[in-house]
Parts: C-alpha cells; structure tokens; sequence
C-alpha cells in the first residue's frame, strides 16, 4: 500500500521529538525533514499526480510528531505548489500548475479566517507593545534587535523562514511585555498565525521583495518606539504595521469573485 511505502522507502528512520541532549528541536527543523521526505516520495513516484496524501493522523503516528509540525510540512508543500487540499477530500498531489500561488485563489473562507485572527491579534499586540515600551530594559532590547537582525538575514531565504522570523518578532516584543499571558496568547495561536502568514506570503509573492522591505522598516519603527520609552508611539506603529495586513486581506476578499 502506498500509505506503507511513504514511510518504508523514503523514512528509515522517524525524526524524534527530542534531540540527543533532551531537548526539543525547533517546529521548523521536524516539519522541514517530513516535508523533505514527502517531497523525495513525490519524486521517486510513491506517489503520482492526484493520488491523495495520508491524512494528518496518519502522518502525526507514522513520524512520531505533533500535528502541528505534520502541518506545518504540508503548508511547506502548497507553498511549492506540490500539493493542494480538497475541501472536505484531504490532500492531494497536484497537476503541473495546479498549486501554484499565481493560478489558484485561496479559498474565500481562508482569507476570512485570516482576516479574523489578524482582529484578534491586533486587540492584543498592540498593547503588547505599548508596555514593552513602558517596561523597556536592556534584556528586551537585545532580544528585538536579535530577532529583527534574524528577520533581515532571511530575505534571501525561503518563505518559510522569512514567515517564521516574522512570527519570531513578534514574540519578541510579547516577551518585553513582562506579563506570560502575552506569549502564552501567541504561543496557542502559532497554528493560526502560521495560516495567515502563509496565505500572505502567497497573495505577495509577485512582489516579495517591496514587501520585505516594507516589513522590515515598519519593525524598525516598533523598535525604535520601544526603545524611546514611547508606549504611545509603539502602539501606534504596530497598529500601522498589522492594519497593512488587515486591508490586504480586504482587498483579497473583495477581488475574490472577479
């Protein structure tokens, strides 16, 4: 059975949970290895155009992984347009063309969930930057610009990791909040998050780079206020900076159907 021979041919050996010296690995390094292996299994013709992929249970017990990072290789996969999901069908390798970001609209109903978690987020980040401002200390700094330097340094990278550096920033700024509930909130949210990141990377991938761009001097800016002490202005420059997202996902939405 094909569902065998995804694990026996191209997986001799699962990837683990934890690494040798007991601690876990990053999300982005196990879902890499899976995506790498599924990718190899396309390739080798395990699996053909239109046959469908185990299902995420399937792929969560046969490597030994969470769902989130089988996810997070399967997102991996449609951002390559090797694989495309069927609403209510599962997941399916796909014809030349067929998932590519140009040829295909994200479904409407994904694009509205982005735009809700983008709501959620903005109620919650934009306060937490305003107290990262007022609780500034030379610990939160180091982490911003630690995370912002890791930011710039992927602008030749993958999508992927521009996306999760993205993500990583942001965490940064929840950290200098001094309150846990800020980076627990995000933490449960990476899932979400991830969708919506994805998607936006997708819906600019003609232009990434202006996009990069743009990214990187609006987190400046945060930073910038952040360190100033300014929680009035770190709270209006990440208003700024997720409200760009929020009108493109409108965009998106109303040019879905023409």
């Amino acid at each position: 059975m094909k569902n065998r021979e995804i694990f026996s041919v191209v997986h001799p050996q699962q990837p683990r949970d934890r690494t040798d010296d007991g601690l876990s690995p990053p999300v982005a390094s196990l879902s890499e290895t899976i995506a790498s292996h599924l990718m190899q299994c396309i390739t080798d013709g395990v699996y053909g155009v239109g046959d469908k992929l185990p299902s995420n249970a399937e792929l969560c017990e046969a490597f030994g992984v969470s769902r989130t990072v089988v996810r997070e290789a399967i997102a991996a996969l449609k951002l390559g347009g090797r694989v495309v999901s069927r609403q209510g069908a599962g997941v399916f390798i796909a014809h030349d063309g067929e998932g590519s970001a140009f040829s295909q609209k994200p479904p409407v109903e994904d694009i509205q969930a982005c735009l809700e978690i983008l709501e959620l987020r903005i109620g919650v980040e934009v306060q937490a930057a305003a107290l990262a401002a007022q609780r500034n200390t030379p610990e939160t700094l180091f982490h911003l610009h630690q995370a912002h330097e890791h930011f710039l340094k992927t602008r030749r990278a993958s999508s992927r990791a521009e996306a999760d550096a993205d993500f990583q920033f942001h965490l940064a700024i929840a950290r200098g909040a001094g309150n846990p509930r800020f980076v627990q909130f995000l933490e449960s949210m990476v899932e979400d998050i991830n969708r919506d990141l994805h998607l936006k990377y997708c819906a600019i991938s003609h232009d990434r780079k202006k996009y990069f761009t743009n990214t990187a001097r609006e987190h400046e800016s945060i930073i910038n206020a952040i360190s100033a002490q300014n929680a009035d202005r770190a709270r209006q420059t990440m208003l700024e900076h997720l409200n760009d997202g929020l009108a493109r996902y409108r965009i998106l939405l109303k040019n879905h159907d023409r």
